[in-house]
């Protein structure tokens, strides 16, 4: 199994879980997820995770969501609690892929999913969902974004193209971080 590590923000009783990109620390690039994770915080009460998403992942990307939901549920006081999941790159393939297998999660957010690599995996993941929303961001500039119009049709998924924005947000730090007060919490 992977060696994923989570960090752990803990404030009110329901929950944002992040999972990064491959190779991604839990801080992330200049401390984007905990500057996140404050946010959250402070903003909405939410309590945070944010978890790595280690190479070799594409081949465990079930695994990687159950193992992190395990340690996630380990946590949670009141299970009577809302789950929103934010993912990137191939975190974003995790969280579209096998949130529909928790109830608890209301709300995904999937920035810049490598479309390209488990498609049948993400189609399904969209198809199955029960919860409220689905928001994916592309980067105008991703290479993934020209595959956007092939995501299912769902009224609870939306599609966003971000102008000018390549698959790491380069040069627009600022941008990634507004975007689950933009995406998740609206």
């Amino acid at each position: 199994m992977a060696n994923i590590e989570i960090e752990f923000y803990e404030k009110g009783k329901d929950f944002l879980l992040i999972f990064t990109g491959i190779g991604g620390t839990t801080k992330g690039f200049q401390n984007k997820y905990e500057t996140i994770a404050k946010q959250v915080m402070k903003t909405y009460n939410f309590s945070v995770a944010v978890a790595t998403t280690p190479s070799g992942s594409f081949y465990s990307l079930k695994e990687n969501m159950q193992q992190v939901m395990n340690a996630l549920f380990e946590r949670i006081k009141d299970k009577d609690c809302n789950i929103f999941v934010m993912g990137t790159s191939a975190g974003a393939n995790i969280v579209l892929s096998f949130s529909y297998l928790f109830p608890q999660i209301k709300k995904v957010l999937a920035i810049n999913p490598v479309m390209n690599v488990n498609f049948h995996l993400i189609e399904k993941g969209i198809k199955e969902f029960t919860g409220d929303k689905i928001n994916v961001v592309f980067g105008e500039k991703d290479p993934s974004s020209k595959w956007a119009p092939l995501l299912p049709k769902s009224n609870i998924l939306e599609t966003y193209i971000l102008p000018n924005i390549d698959h790491e947000f380069r040069d627009n730090l600022q941008t990634f971080i507004e975007l689950p007060k933009k995406y998740l919490f609206n």
